[in-house]
């Protein structure tokens, strides 16, 4: 066995080839590992609904990506690490709100080709439905790699289609494709870091961290953007009449109900839901 530095960045080397691991053991153990290991695997998904053939033929993609340069790059300690920094403040620590009934790892596909770390599903009780929330995290503070991540979406919308999570299954048990609204959560490397730390070593401190509320504002500002931007290609806002808040969703929806297409609505319907659960959360007005 390999010793001294040699040694040690060989083992760090050869945890972040392994899909989910971070540098920091502490952290693996207590927080990362358990989230891990209950991502979706598209293995399971084999025959509900989809052909092995298909199966393999995705994962076949996912092999061929990941020995790219770039994608181990992409893929650092700390990129890792956000992931379930985040999974773990908003469902064990209640920074989206205690109407969250699940955060769910994505397949290591749907993470590579559809741009989804993980889903939030938050319970509506009111109309018991399950409303659910797709999130990109990323330690990226390169302006140019956040606007492609957001890009994506914005060209998904004008297609008429939302972001889709390949393979998932909901509470109720239903399994297949989905399509749903999509956020980007970034975080500096070192607040990731510190975050960590936070967790293993303080974790009823994580409640109440500044990075909550920059979340909540991130999510709140990337969903009525995407709102107003549908509105907009569809002929509904004009220039400087942005929508601002969730109430003001509400009433345009019901003042437009019958002007809008059914997808149009859908879509709108969908990003509105999730935009309520964030609203809610917030200690106090976003805006």
């Amino acid at each position: 066995m390999s010793t001294g530095i040699e040694g040690r960045m060989a083992e760090a080397l050869d945890r972040r080839r392994v899909w989910g691991q971070t540098d920091d053991e502490n952290f693996n153990r207590e927080i990362a590992r358990s989230w891990r290991d209950s991502a979706f695997r598209p293995e399971d998904f084999i025959g509900r609904p989809y052909a092995r053939e298909a199966v393999m033929a995705d994962l076949q993609k996912v092999s061929e990506i990941k020995k790219s340069p770039s994608y181990t790059h992409e893929r650092g300690s700390e990129a890792v690490a956000l992931e379930y920094v985040l999974m773990e403040g908003i469902k064990v620590h209640g920074w989206f709100g205690d109407s969250v009934f699940s955060t769910q790892k994505t397949s290591e596909y749907d993470d590579v080709m559809n741009g989804a770390d993980f889903v939030v599903t938050f319970h509506d009780e009111d109309t018991d439905r399950f409303i659910h929330l797709a999130i990109d995290a990323t330690t990226s503070s390169d302006k140019a790699v956040l606007r492609r991540k957001e890009d994506k979406n914005f060209e998904k919308l004008a297609r008429g289609k939302m972001a889709s999570v390949k393979y998932f299954e909901d509470p109720d048990g239903n399994a297949g494709e989905i399509q749903v609204p999509r956020i980007v959560l970034a975080l500096s490397p070192e607040k990731t870091v510190a975050l960590q730390k936070l967790m293993v070593e303080k974790p009823s401190l994580t409640e109440d961290a500044g990075e909550k509320y920059e979340f909540l504002v991130s999510a709140e500002k990337q969903l009525l953007g995407f709102i107003n931007y549908i509105l907009i290609r569809r002929g509904f806002l004009g220039e400087g009449r942005d929508i601002k808040s969730y109430s003001e969703v509400l009433e345009f929806m019901a003042r437009h109900s019958d002007d809008l297409d059914e997808k149009t609505m859908k879509i709108i319907s969908d990003h509105a839901d999730v935009l309520q659960f964030i609203t809610l959360a917030a200690p106090k007005p976003l805006h």
